[in-house]
């Protein structure tokens, strides 16, 4: 240790001992060494430490892509029981379509999306987060509004608004429209369910939603079930197949919980 410190005065060109029969005593260049010595050690364990709650998911960031109409489920829920529990780990929130948010995970630009369609890309993965099928907002004026369920062909004489066509549950709409022998009237489409629904209380057209969207009471909308063909608007995340993020991992398994919780509350 003493022919490192005497290596280190000389490569410095600086006395950081003074040596004599009773030892040695530092000087001031030898004093204001120790000190910042002794905070490295301690940036080394406040270092050390950050790392393991990283590694443990107890702190970083997630960066989360979302559609509009995912924000009417179980998602807001386990994003306020997240911070709540987990007030070191910050998210952010990034308003996608389901292209865009795949792109968006591929350069890395956030860490998990959030659509109501499985990724097909080599390089990621979806997880389903939970089953739900897809239902038909009406004017509470309709004809059917009273009805437990209707079929898909029943509604060819009606006009549509719809959420985004570019998303692939919308195309998936369409295409079942013309399997059932009709082409569909789009008066509007919007990416903001809210403007969807108060078109439909306002009697302008009907539409086809997700039925978490239902979960809440509208001011003139009623909700009717799907029959025929059934069709699904899944919630899937969808993340990076190499990636492992403790965080993330963190949240999607409260995610679960929750997803749990809410469906059996919907259900009652």
């Amino acid at each position: 240790m003493s022919q490192q410190i005497k290596s280190l005065e000389d490569s410095l060109r600086v006395t950081l001992f003074v040596r004599g029969r009773h030892g040695a005593r530092l000087t001031r260049a030898g004093e204001a060494l120790l000190v910042r010595a002794r905070s490295i050690v301690g940036d080394c364990d406040s270092v050390e430490k950050l790392l393991r709650r990283v590694a443990d998911g107890l702190e970083g960031y997630i960066r989360i892509g979302i559609i509009n109409s995912v924000m009417y489920g179980p998602l807001p829920r386990t994003m306020h029981q997240f911070q709540k529990h987990n007030p070191e780990v910050e998210w952010t929130l990034h308003e996608l379509l389901p292209d865009k948010q795949q792109e968006a995970l591929v350069r890395g630009q956030i860490d998990v999306g959030f659509a109501c369609s499985p990724t097909e890309h080599r390089e990621l993965r979806s997880i389903l987060v939970y089953p739900q099928p897809l239902v038909v907002a009406l004017p509470d004026s309709h004809p059917l509004a009273d009805c437990r369920s209707v079929r898909l062909r029943v509604l060819s004489v009606d006009r549509f608004v719809l959420l985004n066509t570019q998303s692939p549950m919308i195309r998936g709409i369409l295409a079942a429209c013309i399997t059932e022998g009709f082409q569909p009237r789009v008066l509007h489409e919007s990416a903001d369910p809210e403007t969807i629904l108060s078109l439909v209380g306002a009697g302008v057209g009907i539409s086809i939603l997700p039925e978490s969207l239902s979960t809440t009471p509208r001011e003139n909308v009623a909700f009717v079930a799907l029959d025929e063909p059934e069709m699904n608007a899944d919630l899937y995340a969808t993340v990076r197949r190499d990636d492992s993020l403790p965080a993330l991992e963190r949240f999607l398994a409260l995610l679960s919980e929750v997803t749990n919780a809410w469906r059996s509350e919907s259900s009652n």
